[in-house]
């Protein structure tokens, strides 16, 4: 089994939610993984402290992009895939084993991508995104259902690309995505792999309209020019199939 890379980037100001976190990654079982938690300088001692055995090393730059590349440069080429988690999200059981079987039994796919759960604060099960094998089709619309905890990379295809661009603050993740499909597939893992945890201080729910202005921007920038003049006649017709796309997902 390839071996994976993953980064979590954190401040430690959810410890709570860091710890279910690297509870999720530490119940990986099956797969070659190799963690580490990116932070400031100043949060290192602490989080060291904190966080045993887990290494802490601090970013290089500003932003949480910066923080995940910085994560991918530590890791280098002694992993095949990396992707990254986010402090206040988790993985389910048996999620990396079968992202890398996925990855690694299909050589064009330059991403897996696979089912993700929102998380109410108190635990509970909430609403389940099943993207479906129009995951990739949607996103080229301009909708992103691939949501970033529920996917895998190769990591050969990240740098072929340029690795994420630092200048896009909340929506890198989807610009990672579009750039992806542009150099390769992308294949879907019919389960449940992420869950993702919106709550007050997530950076996305507390910037949600910047968070939508900017994901819509770096979604329409990677279009064809054609595209781009004929959206207003085109786009409500795709909003219609992307929701039932998300309601319905794969069967």
């Amino acid at each position: 089994m390839m071996p994976v890379g993953m980064v979590v980037p954190t401040l430690g100001s959810r410890p709570h939610m860091l710890a279910e976190c690297l509870r999720s990654l530490a119940d990986q079982s099956g797969v070659r993984l190799e963690t580490v938690l990116v932070t400031t300088e100043q949060s290192v001692d602490r989080l060291t402290q904190q966080c045993r055995p887990w290494p802490v090393i601090p970013q290089r730059g500003t932003g949480i992009a910066a923080a995940v590349t910085t994560g991918w440069q530590y890791l280098g080429d002694r992993v095949e895939a990396v992707a990254w988690l986010g402090d206040d999200d988790r993985l389910r059981p048996g999620a990396l084993l079968a992202a890398a079987a996925a990855l690694e039994g299909h050589p064009e796919a330059v991403m897996v991508y696979g089912r993700t759960r929102y998380m109410a604060t108190e635990g509970r099960a909430g609403w389940e995104l099943r993207p479906g094998l129009m995951g990739p089709c949607m996103l080229r619309m301009g909708h992103n259902l691939m949501l970033q905890p529920g996917c895998l990379y190769r990591r050969t295809a990240v740098e072929a690309i340029g690795g994420l661009d630092h200048t896009v603050r909340l929506a890198f993740d989807v610009d990672l995505h579009r750039r992806l499909l542009k150099h390769g597939k992308a294949h879907y893992v019919p389960m449940v792999l992420g869950e993702v945890r919106p709550h007050a201080d997530s950076l996305t729910v507390r910037q949600r309209s910047q968070s939508v202005e900017e994901a819509d921007m770096v979604l329409i920038r990677q279009m064809p020019a054609w595209a781009r003049r004929t959206r207003p006649v085109w786009f409500p017709a795709s909003r219609l199939l992307m929701r039932m796309t998300a309601k319905l997902g794969s069967r």
